[in-house]
Protein backbone atom coordinates (compact mmCIF):
# COMPACT_ATOMS: atom_id res chain seq x y z
CA UNK A 1 0.00 0.00 0.00
CA UNK A 2 2.64 1.98 0.42
CA UNK A 3 3.12 5.11 -2.04
CA UNK A 4 5.59 7.31 -4.03
CA UNK A 5 6.22 9.54 -0.67
CA UNK A 6 6.33 13.05 -1.30
CA UNK A 7 4.11 13.43 -4.62
CA UNK A 8 1.08 14.21 -3.02
CA UNK A 9 -0.91 17.52 -4.62
CA UNK A 10 0.49 20.40 -1.90
CA UNK A 11 3.26 18.69 -0.45
CA UNK A 12 6.34 20.13 0.44
CA UNK A 13 8.64 17.42 1.67
CA UNK A 14 11.94 17.84 -0.33
CA UNK A 15 13.34 15.36 -2.28
CA UNK A 16 16.12 14.65 0.20
CA UNK A 17 13.61 13.22 3.07
CA UNK A 18 11.76 10.51 0.69
CA UNK A 19 13.96 7.78 1.51
CA UNK A 20 13.33 8.84 5.38
CA UNK A 21 9.42 8.77 4.55
CA UNK A 22 9.66 5.06 3.03
CA UNK A 23 11.33 4.06 6.31
CA UNK A 24 8.14 5.09 7.96
CA UNK A 25 5.68 3.97 5.33
CA UNK A 26 7.57 0.41 5.71
CA UNK A 27 7.38 1.02 9.52
CA UNK A 28 3.75 1.03 9.05
CA UNK A 29 3.27 -1.90 7.60
CA UNK A 30 5.55 -4.07 9.72
CA UNK A 31 3.17 -2.83 12.87
CA UNK A 32 -0.32 -3.97 11.05
CA UNK A 33 -1.57 -0.58 10.27
CA UNK A 34 -0.95 -0.08 6.40
CA UNK A 35 -3.62 2.58 5.89
CA UNK A 36 -1.61 4.95 7.82
CA UNK A 37 0.41 5.40 4.42
CA UNK A 38 -0.64 8.22 2.33
CA UNK A 39 -1.16 7.66 -1.46
CA UNK A 40 -2.17 9.90 -4.29
CA UNK A 41 -5.74 8.09 -4.39
CA UNK A 42 -6.37 7.20 -1.17
CA UNK A 43 -7.65 3.66 -1.21
CA UNK A 44 -9.62 3.35 -4.32
CA UNK A 45 -11.92 0.96 -4.92
CA UNK A 46 -10.25 -0.44 -7.97
CA UNK A 47 -6.98 0.23 -6.41
CA UNK A 48 -7.28 -2.55 -3.61
CA UNK A 49 -8.19 -5.56 -6.86
CA UNK A 50 -5.20 -3.96 -8.59
CA UNK A 51 -2.61 -4.49 -5.92
CA UNK A 52 -4.00 -7.61 -5.80
CA UNK A 53 -3.73 -8.99 -9.64
CA UNK A 54 -1.01 -11.59 -9.59
CA UNK A 55 -3.95 -13.36 -7.16
CA UNK A 56 -7.14 -12.33 -9.49
CA UNK A 57 -5.19 -14.38 -12.09
CA UNK A 58 -4.47 -17.45 -10.63
CA UNK A 59 -8.46 -17.85 -9.31
CA UNK A 60 -9.68 -16.48 -12.93
CA UNK A 61 -7.59 -19.98 -14.08
CA UNK A 62 -8.94 -22.10 -11.47
CA UNK A 63 -12.43 -20.73 -11.53
CA UNK A 64 -12.73 -21.81 -15.64
CA UNK A 65 -11.55 -25.57 -14.68
CA UNK A 66 -15.01 -25.77 -12.81
CA UNK A 67 -16.28 -26.82 -15.99
CA UNK A 68 -13.90 -30.28 -15.34
CA UNK A 69 -15.85 -33.22 -14.22
CA UNK A 70 -13.27 -35.82 -11.78
CA UNK A 71 -15.93 -38.09 -11.29
CA UNK A 72 -17.56 -39.25 -13.78
CA UNK A 73 -15.29 -38.11 -16.85
CA UNK A 74 -11.23 -40.09 -16.99
CA UNK A 75 -8.33 -38.92 -16.71
CA UNK A 76 -7.72 -38.27 -20.26
CA UNK A 77 -11.43 -36.77 -20.96
CA UNK A 78 -10.28 -34.21 -18.10
CA UNK A 79 -6.87 -33.44 -19.60
CA UNK A 80 -8.05 -32.44 -22.77
CA UNK A 81 -11.30 -30.57 -21.26
CA UNK A 82 -8.60 -28.65 -19.18
CA UNK A 83 -6.95 -27.91 -22.36
CA UNK A 84 -9.82 -26.76 -23.92
CA UNK A 85 -10.70 -24.63 -20.80
CA UNK A 86 -7.46 -22.83 -20.89
CA UNK A 87 -8.06 -22.21 -24.63
CA UNK A 88 -10.86 -20.55 -24.19
CA UNK A 89 -9.99 -18.22 -20.96
CA UNK A 90 -7.21 -17.13 -22.70
CA UNK A 91 -9.72 -16.57 -25.96
CA UNK A 92 -12.00 -14.43 -23.39
CA UNK A 93 -9.12 -12.39 -22.08
CA UNK A 94 -7.77 -11.83 -25.51
CA UNK A 95 -11.29 -10.78 -27.32
CA UNK A 96 -11.89 -8.57 -24.30
CA UNK A 97 -8.32 -6.85 -24.71
CA UNK A 98 -9.06 -6.39 -28.39
CA UNK A 99 -13.03 -4.75 -27.71
CA UNK A 100 -11.13 -2.23 -25.57
CA UNK A 101 -8.52 -0.85 -28.26
CA UNK A 102 -5.39 -2.50 -26.40
CA UNK A 103 -2.92 -4.78 -27.65
CA UNK A 104 -4.49 -8.57 -27.91
CA UNK A 105 -2.49 -10.27 -25.37
CA UNK A 106 -1.80 -7.71 -23.02
CA UNK A 107 -1.02 -8.09 -19.42
CA UNK A 108 -3.32 -6.59 -17.23
CA UNK A 109 -1.80 -4.07 -15.23
CA UNK A 110 -4.90 -2.22 -13.24
CA UNK A 111 -8.00 -3.57 -12.75
CA UNK A 112 -11.01 -1.54 -14.27
CA UNK A 113 -14.71 -2.71 -14.48
CA UNK A 114 -13.94 -4.52 -17.94
CA UNK A 115 -11.48 -6.36 -15.88
CA UNK A 116 -14.08 -7.19 -13.39
CA UNK A 117 -16.73 -8.21 -16.06
CA UNK A 118 -14.44 -10.45 -17.32
CA UNK A 119 -13.29 -12.24 -14.31
CA UNK A 120 -16.94 -12.72 -13.26
CA UNK A 121 -18.06 -13.98 -16.92
CA UNK A 122 -14.68 -15.11 -18.56
CA UNK A 123 -14.64 -18.30 -16.23
CA UNK A 124 -18.10 -19.34 -16.39
CA UNK A 125 -17.84 -19.29 -20.92
CA UNK A 126 -16.06 -23.52 -20.89
CA UNK A 127 -18.46 -24.71 -18.33
CA UNK A 128 -21.39 -23.26 -20.29
CA UNK A 129 -19.85 -24.67 -23.42
CA UNK A 130 -19.61 -27.89 -22.06
CA UNK A 131 -23.78 -27.77 -21.14
CA UNK A 132 -23.28 -27.53 -17.02
CA UNK A 133 -25.02 -24.33 -16.46
CA UNK A 134 -25.96 -24.85 -13.08
CA UNK A 135 -22.28 -24.79 -12.45
CA UNK A 136 -21.62 -21.70 -14.93
CA UNK A 137 -23.97 -19.82 -12.16
CA UNK A 138 -21.85 -21.45 -9.54
CA UNK A 139 -18.57 -19.67 -10.72
CA UNK A 140 -20.03 -16.70 -11.04
CA UNK A 141 -21.16 -16.65 -7.87
CA UNK A 142 -17.69 -17.92 -6.74
CA UNK A 143 -16.07 -15.42 -8.10
CA UNK A 144 -18.20 -12.80 -6.95
CA UNK A 145 -17.64 -13.79 -3.98
CA UNK A 146 -13.57 -13.93 -3.75
CA UNK A 147 -13.64 -10.42 -5.25
CA UNK A 148 -15.61 -9.41 -2.13
CA UNK A 149 -12.68 -11.85 0.00
CA UNK A 150 -9.83 -10.31 -1.69
CA UNK A 151 -11.22 -6.76 -1.59
CA UNK A 152 -11.43 -7.18 2.41
CA UNK A 153 -8.27 -9.02 2.27
CA UNK A 154 -6.40 -6.01 0.35
CA UNK A 155 -8.06 -2.68 1.16
CA UNK A 156 -7.94 -3.45 5.06
CA UNK A 157 -4.26 -4.69 5.21
CA UNK A 158 -5.34 -7.96 6.51
CA UNK A 159 -2.25 -9.65 5.35
CA UNK A 160 0.22 -7.30 7.51
CA UNK A 161 -2.06 -7.17 9.75
CA UNK A 162 -1.68 -11.30 10.17
CA UNK A 163 2.07 -10.68 10.27
CA UNK A 164 2.16 -8.52 12.68
CA UNK A 165 -0.48 -10.63 14.91
CA UNK A 166 1.88 -13.85 14.49
CA UNK A 167 4.77 -11.83 15.96
CA UNK A 168 2.60 -10.89 18.75
CA UNK A 169 1.26 -14.25 19.42
CA UNK A 170 4.90 -15.84 19.71
CA UNK A 171 5.43 -13.25 22.29
CA UNK A 172 2.47 -14.00 23.66
CA UNK A 173 3.10 -17.88 24.52
CA UNK A 174 5.24 -16.76 26.58
CA UNK A 175 2.13 -15.20 29.21
CA UNK A 176 -0.21 -18.29 28.58
CA UNK A 177 0.29 -19.56 31.70
CA UNK A 178 -0.79 -16.90 33.57
CA UNK A 179 -3.72 -15.49 31.02
CA UNK A 180 -4.94 -19.39 31.77
CA UNK A 181 -4.47 -18.72 35.92
CA UNK A 182 -6.18 -15.42 35.35
CA UNK A 183 -9.26 -17.08 33.41
CA UNK A 184 -9.60 -20.42 35.38
CA UNK A 185 -10.98 -18.81 38.54
CA UNK A 186 -13.33 -17.58 37.05
CA UNK A 187 -14.26 -20.10 34.40
CA UNK A 188 -13.73 -23.42 35.67
CA UNK A 189 -15.64 -23.33 38.51
CA UNK A 190 -19.16 -23.09 36.77
CA UNK A 191 -18.00 -24.57 33.31
CA UNK A 192 -17.12 -28.04 35.37
CA UNK A 193 -20.20 -28.17 36.55
CA UNK A 194 -21.60 -27.92 32.80
CA UNK A 195 -18.89 -30.33 31.44
CA UNK A 196 -20.23 -33.12 33.88
CA UNK A 197 -23.96 -31.85 32.80
CA UNK A 198 -25.75 -35.20 30.85
CA UNK A 199 -28.16 -32.39 29.26
CA UNK A 200 -25.25 -30.68 27.72
CA UNK A 201 -23.54 -33.56 26.30
CA UNK A 202 -26.89 -34.50 25.08
CA UNK A 203 -27.04 -30.96 23.23
CA UNK A 204 -23.52 -30.55 21.95
CA UNK A 205 -22.54 -33.89 22.23
CA UNK A 206 -24.99 -34.84 19.20
CA UNK A 207 -24.85 -31.94 17.09
CA UNK A 208 -23.58 -32.41 13.78
CA UNK A 209 -22.61 -30.70 10.59
CA UNK A 210 -23.60 -26.84 9.83
CA UNK A 211 -26.08 -26.52 13.03
CA UNK A 212 -22.66 -27.09 15.27
CA UNK A 213 -21.02 -24.79 13.05
CA UNK A 214 -23.86 -22.19 13.81
CA UNK A 215 -23.88 -22.49 17.60
CA UNK A 216 -20.21 -22.19 17.75
CA UNK A 217 -20.61 -19.59 15.61
CA UNK A 218 -23.15 -17.61 17.38
CA UNK A 219 -20.76 -17.67 20.37
CA UNK A 220 -17.91 -16.05 18.91
CA UNK A 221 -20.54 -13.48 17.40
CA UNK A 222 -21.88 -12.69 20.75
CA UNK A 223 -17.86 -11.90 21.56
CA UNK A 224 -16.97 -9.53 18.95
CA UNK A 225 -20.21 -7.47 19.46
CA UNK A 226 -19.05 -6.61 23.12
CA UNK A 227 -15.28 -6.46 21.80
CA UNK A 228 -16.62 -3.97 18.95
CA UNK A 229 -18.32 -2.09 21.37
CA UNK A 230 -15.33 -0.85 23.21
CA UNK A 231 -13.22 0.11 20.23
CA UNK A 232 -14.59 3.46 19.67
CA UNK A 233 -13.05 4.68 23.16
CA UNK A 234 -10.34 2.52 22.83
CA UNK A 235 -9.22 4.88 19.67
CA UNK A 236 -10.32 7.55 21.66
CA UNK A 237 -7.84 7.27 24.67
CA UNK A 238 -4.98 6.67 22.70
CA UNK A 239 -5.22 9.29 20.14
CA UNK A 240 -5.26 12.36 22.67
CA UNK A 241 -1.56 14.37 23.09
CA UNK A 242 -0.71 16.54 25.32
CA UNK A 243 1.78 18.42 23.78
CA UNK A 244 4.65 17.91 21.15
CA UNK A 245 6.97 16.04 23.97
CA UNK A 246 4.35 13.91 24.56
CA UNK A 247 4.47 12.45 20.85
CA UNK A 248 8.45 13.33 20.38
CA UNK A 249 8.65 10.66 23.35
CA UNK A 250 6.85 8.29 21.45
CA UNK A 251 8.91 8.89 18.27
CA UNK A 252 12.11 7.28 19.98
CA UNK A 253 13.43 4.06 18.06
CA UNK A 254 11.01 4.70 15.42
CA UNK A 255 12.13 5.80 11.52
CA UNK A 256 10.26 9.04 12.83
CA UNK A 257 12.64 9.89 15.52
CA UNK A 258 14.90 11.67 12.29
CA UNK A 259 11.57 14.13 11.58
CA UNK A 260 12.14 17.29 13.73
CA UNK A 261 9.30 19.53 11.76
CA UNK A 262 8.61 23.20 12.65
CA UNK A 263 6.35 23.24 15.42
CA UNK A 264 3.73 25.96 16.26
CA UNK A 265 4.81 28.81 18.34
CA UNK A 266 2.66 27.73 21.44
CA UNK A 267 4.03 24.03 22.71
CA UNK A 268 1.16 23.47 24.26
CA UNK A 269 -0.86 23.03 21.02
CA UNK A 270 -1.40 19.35 20.35
CA UNK A 271 -1.42 18.46 16.81
CA UNK A 272 -4.22 16.56 16.64
CA UNK A 273 -5.15 15.24 13.22
CA UNK A 274 -8.49 13.39 12.22
CA UNK A 275 -8.51 9.49 11.29
CA UNK A 276 -10.21 8.69 8.44
CA UNK A 277 -12.71 6.19 8.24
CA UNK A 278 -10.02 3.33 7.05
CA UNK A 279 -7.72 4.37 9.37
CA UNK A 280 -9.80 4.02 12.40
CA UNK A 281 -10.89 0.58 10.97
CA UNK A 282 -7.49 -0.33 10.64
CA UNK A 283 -7.15 0.71 14.37
CA UNK A 284 -9.79 -1.32 15.20
CA UNK A 285 -8.47 -4.28 13.82
CA UNK A 286 -5.39 -4.09 15.79
CA UNK A 287 -7.31 -3.59 18.51
CA UNK A 288 -9.36 -6.39 17.97
CA UNK A 289 -6.76 -8.63 17.14
CA UNK A 290 -4.63 -7.82 19.99
CA UNK A 291 -7.77 -9.20 22.59
CA UNK A 292 -8.27 -12.22 20.00
CA UNK A 293 -5.14 -13.45 20.62
CA UNK A 294 -5.36 -13.45 23.91
CA UNK A 295 -8.96 -14.70 24.00
CA UNK A 296 -7.58 -18.15 21.79
CA UNK A 297 -5.04 -18.78 23.58
CA UNK A 298 -7.03 -18.74 26.55
CA UNK A 299 -9.90 -20.45 24.94
CA UNK A 300 -7.55 -22.91 23.41
CA UNK A 301 -6.46 -23.67 26.57
CA UNK A 302 -9.77 -23.96 28.15
CA UNK A 303 -10.49 -26.64 25.53
CA UNK A 304 -7.72 -28.55 26.08
CA UNK A 305 -8.58 -29.31 29.45
CA UNK A 306 -11.97 -30.47 28.86
CA UNK A 307 -10.50 -33.00 26.80
CA UNK A 308 -7.95 -34.03 29.03
CA UNK A 309 -10.03 -33.85 32.10
CA UNK A 310 -12.71 -36.22 30.38
CA UNK A 311 -10.33 -38.45 28.30
CA UNK A 312 -9.60 -39.16 32.24
CA UNK A 313 -12.97 -38.82 34.02
CA UNK A 314 -15.92 -39.88 31.12
CA UNK A 315 -15.93 -43.43 29.98
CA UNK A 316 -17.33 -44.93 26.96
CA UNK A 317 -20.52 -45.83 28.75
CA UNK A 318 -21.17 -42.68 30.36
CA UNK A 319 -21.10 -40.64 27.30
CA UNK A 320 -22.98 -42.95 25.30
CA UNK A 321 -25.60 -42.68 28.04
CA UNK A 322 -25.36 -38.69 28.57
CA UNK A 323 -25.60 -37.96 24.98
CA UNK A 324 -28.68 -40.55 24.21
CA UNK A 325 -26.81 -42.45 21.27
CA UNK A 326 -25.91 -46.10 21.53
CA UNK A 327 -22.99 -46.43 19.51
CA UNK A 328 -20.70 -43.37 19.95
CA UNK A 329 -17.59 -42.68 17.58
CA UNK A 330 -14.33 -43.75 19.67
CA UNK A 331 -11.24 -41.97 17.96
CA UNK A 332 -8.26 -43.36 20.49
CA UNK A 333 -8.58 -45.76 23.53
CA UNK A 334 -5.79 -47.14 25.58
CA UNK A 335 -6.02 -48.42 28.99
CA UNK A 336 -4.62 -46.88 31.99
CA UNK A 337 -4.05 -48.54 35.30
CA UNK A 338 -7.36 -50.87 35.24
CA UNK A 339 -9.38 -48.04 33.51
CA UNK A 340 -10.16 -47.97 29.94
CA UNK A 341 -9.43 -44.34 28.75
CA UNK A 342 -11.63 -43.00 25.61
CA UNK A 343 -11.29 -39.96 23.43
CA UNK A 344 -14.76 -39.85 21.73
CA UNK A 345 -16.00 -37.77 19.38
CA UNK A 346 -18.62 -36.41 21.67
CA UNK A 347 -15.90 -35.32 24.04
CA UNK A 348 -14.26 -33.39 21.55
CA UNK A 349 -18.23 -31.51 20.61
CA UNK A 350 -18.44 -30.56 24.26
CA UNK A 351 -15.02 -29.38 24.79
CA UNK A 352 -14.95 -27.28 21.88
CA UNK A 353 -18.58 -26.19 22.88
CA UNK A 354 -17.71 -25.07 26.56
CA UNK A 355 -14.43 -23.94 24.72
CA UNK A 356 -16.15 -21.08 22.76
CA UNK A 357 -18.97 -20.39 25.55
CA UNK A 358 -15.51 -19.60 27.76
CA UNK A 359 -14.57 -17.54 24.96
CA UNK A 360 -17.30 -15.78 25.09
CA UNK A 361 -17.84 -14.98 28.90
CA UNK A 362 -14.54 -14.38 29.01
CA UNK A 363 -14.26 -11.67 25.97
CA UNK A 364 -17.57 -10.06 28.28
CA UNK A 365 -15.69 -9.69 31.53
CA UNK A 366 -12.60 -8.80 29.31
CA UNK A 367 -14.75 -5.49 27.59
CA UNK A 368 -16.37 -4.91 30.36
CA UNK A 369 -14.43 -5.11 33.84
CA UNK A 370 -12.15 -2.20 34.41
CA UNK A 371 -9.42 -4.88 36.15
CA UNK A 372 -9.16 -7.25 33.16
CA UNK A 373 -9.81 -4.28 30.35
CA UNK A 374 -6.72 -2.57 31.88
CA UNK A 375 -4.40 -5.62 32.37
CA UNK A 376 -5.08 -7.70 29.28
CA UNK A 377 -5.41 -4.84 26.15
CA UNK A 378 -2.80 -2.26 27.89
CA UNK A 379 -0.49 -4.27 26.00
CA UNK A 380 -1.84 -3.18 22.65
CA UNK A 381 -2.56 0.83 23.58
CA UNK A 382 1.37 1.80 23.69
CA UNK A 383 1.51 0.26 20.79
CA UNK A 384 -0.79 2.34 18.73
CA UNK A 385 -0.28 5.59 20.59
CA UNK A 386 3.31 4.95 18.98
CA UNK A 387 1.66 4.28 15.61
CA UNK A 388 -0.13 7.34 15.88
CA UNK A 389 2.16 9.42 17.04
CA UNK A 390 4.34 8.37 14.22
CA UNK A 391 1.71 8.94 11.47
CA UNK A 392 1.49 12.71 12.77
CA UNK A 393 5.10 13.32 12.45
CA UNK A 394 5.00 11.72 9.07
CA UNK A 395 2.14 13.66 7.83
CA UNK A 396 4.13 16.89 9.21
CA UNK A 397 6.59 15.97 7.25
CA UNK A 398 4.77 15.08 3.91
CA UNK A 399 3.41 18.41 4.51
CA UNK A 400 -0.31 16.88 4.60
CA UNK A 401 -0.76 17.41 8.63
CA UNK A 402 -3.68 20.03 9.15
CA UNK A 403 -3.82 21.82 12.62
CA UNK A 404 -5.56 24.53 11.62
CA UNK A 405 -2.41 25.57 9.49
CA UNK A 406 -2.69 25.35 5.77
CA UNK A 407 -1.47 22.13 3.95
CA UNK A 408 1.66 21.99 3.08
CA UNK A 409 2.80 23.06 6.01
CA UNK A 410 6.55 22.85 6.04
CA UNK A 411 8.91 20.44 7.65
CA UNK A 412 13.01 19.87 7.67
CA UNK A 413 15.05 16.58 8.37
CA UNK A 414 17.74 16.43 11.80
CA UNK A 415 18.64 14.10 14.12
CA UNK A 416 17.39 15.36 17.73
CA UNK A 417 21.08 14.68 19.36
CA UNK A 418 22.04 17.79 17.00
CA UNK A 419 19.09 20.18 17.85
CA UNK A 420 16.80 20.61 20.70
CA UNK A 421 13.21 21.30 20.54
CA UNK A 422 11.51 24.40 21.72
Amino acid sequence: MASDAGESDGSSVDFTTRHELRDVELWFVERGVPHFVETKTDGSVLDAWTRALPLLVVAYLLLGFNALDLANWSLTENLLAAVAVLAMLIAAWAISNRLRGVPTFARPTDIDAPELALFLIGPAVPVVAFGQFGDALESVVLAAVLLALIYIWSAYGLGPLLRWGTRRGSRQLASLGSLVARALPLLLLFNTFLFINAEVWELAGTLTGPAYVVVLFTFFALGATFALSRVPGTIRAVNTFESWEDIDHHLVGTPAERFVPVRPEDPSTAPLDTLGVRQRLNIGLVVLFGQALQITLVTAALTAFFIGFGFFGITESIAAGWTGLGDINVLFETTFGERQLVLSEPLIRVSAFLGAFSGMYFTVVLTTDDTYRTEFSDDVGPEIREALAVRTAYRVARGTHRDGRPTGWPARLATKKSEKLT
